[in-house]
């Protein structure tokens, strides 16, 4: 199973360099290098690097080319699609690194902090741009609803950052039900969207197309909540961040939105999450993690993470895929399930 998910970004990878390396023209050579530099095919010098830095597992493709697989038995039918995806994931994420202010990314620079923000700005742009065409060259009309699908997923995103965005400066409650809504419309969108796009281009019917959309919004969900239950638990070894991360930058995630959704939320703690900046103390993280800890709190969320899994599992069950790929796609939830970075 290993070996085929590699398999398959790879491929991804592959197809993916030769669209960013023909998308900018001679005078850009420049930005084209910077844009292959986010992706970790060159350094900072802007020199091919011979072995990809880390730069992501390439996820949200491979499970569209996997959908696809598990519908018509051709991972290749969604080509397009698979690298439209990864685009748009790309230019989400170059654009988040600006707005967040975050300076690393997969233990490397972010884009921005070596090029400064409006060239950041710019390649986030490109990279919109590019999914747009790759999935649209062919002018067919499945291309044209594949790019619907893809543009309201886009939307979602931004609908998504604007949440976030409120959540974290505090113009929106800290609650359960805003962090659902918002990481609904940021991971969980798109990797709906994912799995959808990878049916659609096999030809699957609705029905299925529903069915994998759902498996997809699940796994995102979990994805995303396990991300923030490895924000505060995660060994800085593996996740490549500090300990309590989440804590240190005051991040209203889902260990903060159960905790100060709490009837006796501490004042201490509404006050922490409250404030715009600052450094954080040694003493008022171990303090925090100590509050989540008595909460039960890393318990309750892996039970979260482990029932949406399940869920995947069951929508996974109704697109009645084919085999292998549909063991594929099932495994990937079970893989998932003991990450830890």
């Amino acid at each position: 199973v290993d070996a085929r998910i590699r398999e398959l970004g790879e491929l991804v990878d592959s197809w993916l360099r030769q669209e960013v390396q023909h998308a900018v023209s001679e005078p850009a050579q420049r930005f084209g290098g910077m844009l292959e530099y986010h992706f970790g095919w060159r350094d900072t010098n802007l020199q091919r690097l011979e072995k990809r830095a880390p730069a992501g597992k390439r996820l949200r493709p491979v499970l569209t080319l996997l959908v696809s697989e598990a519908v018509s038995g051709v991972a290749e039918d969604a080509r397009d699609a698979a690298i439209a995806v990864e685009l748009i994931h790309n230019f989400s994420l170059v654009h988040d690194d600006i707005q967040d202010r975050s300076a690393m990314r997969h233990h490397r620079q972010t884009l921005w902090t070596v090029w400064g923000m409006p060239q950041g700005i710019n390649a986030g742009d490109a990279l919109f741009a590019l999914a747009q065409v790759v999935l649209l060259r062919t002018k067919t009309d499945l291309a044209a609803q594949l790019a619907v699908e893809l543009n309201r997923t886009a939307l979602s995103l931004s609908e998504g950052q604007f949440l976030d965005i409120a959540l974290q400066n505090g113009d929106v409650p800290a609650t359960l039900e805003v962090y659902e809504s918002m990481i609904a419309r940021k991971t969980g969108a798109l990797f709906a969207c994912a799995c959808r796009l990878g049916a659609m281009s096999a030809g699957a019917p609705r029905a299925a197309q529903d069915a994998y959309a759902d498996y997809g919004l699940e796994l995102g969900l979990a994805f995303q909540e396990q991300d923030d239950l490895l924000g505060i638990w995660g060994a800085s070894s593996e996740t490549g961040k500090p300990d309590a991360a989440d804590v240190l930058e005051r991040k209203r995630g889902l260990p903060a939105a159960l905790a100060l959704s709490e009837p006796n939320a501490p004042d201490w703690l509404k006050r922490l999450f409250d404030d715009e900046g600052g450094d954080v103390p040694p003493e008022t993280v171990e303090r925090v993690v100590a509050h989540f800890d008595a909460l039960d709190l890393r318990a309750r969320i892996q039970a979260r993470v482990e029932a949406r899994y399940q869920r995947a599992l069951e929508c996974l069950h109704a697109a009645q895929p084919r085999q292998p790929a549909g063991g594929y796609l099932a495994a990937i939830c079970e893989s998932l399930v003991a990450r830890r970075a």
